[in-house]
């Protein structure tokens, strides 16, 4: 999305650097005196120049990702803007359009080393996404997986990276991010709604040398719109949706862009609600679609422009969700149902601030970003035992986690396409754990336990032209990280080991070759860890902890990207990896439900991925991607010497997905259609009997079409078209899933009429 007012066309090539984080050499004292139409909407890069410079006299060249030189052409016959049919006609740029901003050096694809995934979503095709957030994303992804607990206490894999598929309070194995802020440390998957989203970036692992701990499996980079200093917007979308055997649900947002000071000063802002109604009925209690959801948050975004240079970002974000209950049935039951004694309903809020600045000298680029989250987390559970005639009993966890953290960091270009990257970070982790067991109003305390984590950094990269396409990086991560765990009102065993600190390097290197136009082959090693975790046992009146070591996983990778060449109609990529994984660290359930944390033992993970993209012409294109993953417990560490089944939980061993869309301007109409089929293979719940389960082996089949009327537009959506009842997760309650009779339905056949509107 650019905004890029009419004026001088120095001016506006200035501007146009800064929101599309390039750099262009404007030395030619000319620029001052030619004019420009401006431009405003979404464009690729390539175009947006296009549009500054007709008529100009000049073009532009990609001297390599990050950078364009203006190539002067004729001179031009008018310094005002001439009319469209004068329009000399601009050079045709060269390589990449889409610049990966979460490679923190603003490289492209056709320069980045290593496995990404980008979507850009259009607005109205996460208007008829209804308030969607993560999901709409594994939606598109193959290689991206998740647990299915239910909207915002899910875990997320990348490439097979999987430690357990039960929550706990030891680190991710992945990392989220809004912008330049880091999302959550210990807690799932905060979920957040995909409104006002400009792309959603995912780097594959480990990026230990750029984000740190706990990015053993890679990273996800949520990047929204950003204000807008010169035009106002207002956009609406609202949509009912139908769900077989279900009760209905809806969704609405309210998106909206003022210019406070014009060219300096402007608010963006984006305010949502969605009800997700239940399917799933309870026998025991008599009650019918038990599981709804509700979401419900806003997010808003100051900037402050004082030059073309600096910019400053303020962003405060809320999100609530509230479920009513599990979303798990059981078998020998009717379908979709289940019996239960109690309620389990959970809860999700999450509040965010972030402050943003950054700083362009051309060539050199400084950003310090610097966020606090506040994040509470409720579970209950029914741990009532089995039997007729058992009185209900109870389970709940509340956890609270406050994150700070904060990076500044200098990055810039050397040699032609050389390019340096130089920062330090600071976080600091704190999770409070309540857990209490009893008779539903009479809940005895468990355990009540504070963790927090110090994580200091310094870390640096550099690209080195070896050759004139021959590439050489090589980069760095230095970190101190002090862990502290102290129990809240209760009393420790005497060995007790309240604080414990560590240090870790993590190198990363990388070769790339670009042997002809659009094309990339490159090889990779990296590193990434987790510093540890705690478990906890006894009663509330006499606790004892054990400390479990850090995990460290290695990767070697190789891959190649085709067609990145500007007007490519095939584009793709193909890559295969390696994982090392030494001292797998896993959240685990007990036989009797109680959650607990292990090192499991060391494991590989082997991974072989693809992606391909077909536009045969401008209104049809088509996609596909998939992978091939084997993981598995090479050496069991000794308390898991007996396990039967040693791949990995939660991973499946194969998935791919194939979608089409049409997108044409019809006479006064503009139509879209859209299909898509995903695949997910076998996977289990755990690597350890009785936990082991099968899930997964599934279709999700969905399509949808949308008529635009100018600024306005209808659209109809069917999800679960197959309407299937496949096992998507084996795991609903830790106090009964070892009977091995739960399951995780897909959501039955849906179908929402959505509206959406843009002035």
């Amino acid at each position: 999305m650019f905004s890029v007012p009419a004026g001088r066309l120095s001016d506006a090539l200035i501007a146009l650097s800064e929101q599309a984080d390039i750099s262009i050499a404007i030395t030619d004292p000319r620029l001052d005196s030619l004019r420009t139409r401006g431009i405003e909407g979404r464009y690729e890069l390539s175009d947006a120049l296009r549009k500054l410079l007709a008529g100009s006299g000049y073009g532009f060249v990609f001297v390599d990702a990050r950078t364009v030189r203006l190539v002067r052409q004729a001179p031009p016959k008018h310094p005002a803007v001439p009319p469209p049919v004068r329009s000399a006609p601009a050079a045709e740029g060269s390589g990449p359009d889409i610049l990966v901003t979460a490679t923190k050096q603003r490289l492209g694809l056709l320069a980045y080393p290593a496995s990404i995934s980008v979507v850009e979503p259009q607005r109205t095709e996460l208007a008829r996404a209804g308030g969607q957030g993560t999901g709409f994303i594994l939606g598109k992804l193959p290689q991206l997986s998740s647990t299915n607990l239910g909207p915002g206490r899910n875990k997320l894999f990348i490439r097979g990276i999987a430690d357990s598929s039960f929550n706990g309070t030891s680190q991710a194995t992945i990392s989220q991010y809004l912008g330049e802020t880091r999302l959550i440390y210990s807690a799932p998957d905060p979920d957040l709604a995909l409104y006002d989203v400009a792309r959603v970036e995912v780097l594959e692992g480990p990026q230990g040398t750029l984000y740190g701990a706990g990015t053993l499996g890679g990273i996800i980079r949520l990047v929204p719109n950003v204000p807008d200093l010169n035009a106002s917007e207002l956009d609406l979308s609202a949509g009912v949706r139908a769900t077989q055997d279900g009760a209905p649900g809806g969704d609405g947002a309210v998106i909206s862009n003022v210019p406070l000071v014009k060219g300096k000063l402007a608010l963006r802002g984006v305010a949502y609600q969605s009800i997700e109604g239940g399917y799933i009925d309870d026998a025991e209690r008599g009650l019918r679609d038990i599981n709804r959801n509700k979401t419900s948050g806003f997010r808003a975004n100051l900037r402050w422009q004082p030059d073309m240079a600096w910019t400053a970002d303020l962003l405060v974000l809320s999100q609530d969700i509230a479920s009513r209950d599990g979303q798990y049935t059981l078998r020998g039951e009717p379908d979709l149902v289940r019996r239960s004694a109690i309620a389990q309903p959970f809860d999700n809020d999450y509040r965010l601030a972030d402050l943003t600045v950054r700083r362009d000298w051309g060539g050199l680029q400084f950003v310090s970003a610097t966020g606090y989250a506040d994040h509470s987390i409720g579970s209950t559970f029914d741990a009532t035992p089995a039997g007729a005639g058992a009185a209900p009993v109870q389970f709940t966890e509340e956890v609270n986690v406050r994150l700070l953290s904060h990076e500044t960091r200098l990055s810039g270009g050397w040699g032609g396409s050389g390019t340096w990257l130089v920062g330090l970070g600071l976080l600091h982790n704190d999770d409070r754990v309540v857990r209490r067991l009893g008779p539903p109003g009479a809940l005895d305390l468990l355990t009540s336990l504070s963790n927090a984590t110090l994580d200091l950094a310094v870390f640096g990269e550099a690209g080195m032209p070896v050759t004139s396409n021959l590439v050489l990086t090589l980069g760095g991560r230095l970190s101190y990280v002090r862990q502290t765990s102290e129990f809240t009102g209760q009393m420790a065993s005497e060995d007790y080991e309240p604080v414990r600190t560590q240090k870790r390097f993590l190198p990363s290197a990388a070769l790339s070759w670009t042997p002809g136009a659009g094309m990339l082959i490159y090889g990779r090693f990296q590193q990434g860890y987790r510093p540890g975790a705690l478990q906890v046992s006894g009663s509330s009146n006499s606790q004892t902890a054990e400390r479990f070591g850090a995990d460290r996983i290695s990767t070697i990778e190789a891959g190649l990207r085709f067609g990145m060449e500007e007007g490519s109609h095939l584009t793709g990529s193909i890559s295969a990896s390696l994982a090392q994984w030494r001292d797998v660290q896993a959240d685990l359930v007990g036989l009797d439900g109680l959650p607990y944390i292990a090192n499991i033992g060391t494991g590989r993970v082997r991974n072989l991925a693809f992606s391909l993209a077909w536009r045969p012409r401008n209104f049809l294109s088509f996609e596909a991607a998939g992978f091939l993953n084997s993981s598995d417990l090479s050496r069991p560490a000794p308390n898991f010497a007996d396990t039967t089944d040693r791949d990995l939980p939660n991973i499946a061993d194969e998935g791919w997905r194939v979608a089409a869309k049409y997108d044409r301007a019809m006479s006064w109409v503009q139509l879209t259609l859209d299909a898509a089929v995903r695949y997910v293979g076998h996977s289990k719940l755990a690597i350890r009997a009785p936990f082991a389960l099968g899930q997964g082996r599934y279709y999700d089949v969905s399509t949808g079409a949308r008529l635009g009327f100018g600024k306005w537009g209808v659209a109809l959506d069917l999800d679960n078209v197959l309407n299937t009842r496949a096992n998507t997760f084996a795991f609903g309650n830790p106090f009964s899933v070892a009977d091995g009779l739960q399951q995780t339905p897909m959501r039955p056949r849906s179908i929402r009429i959505g509206f959406d509107a843009s002035f």
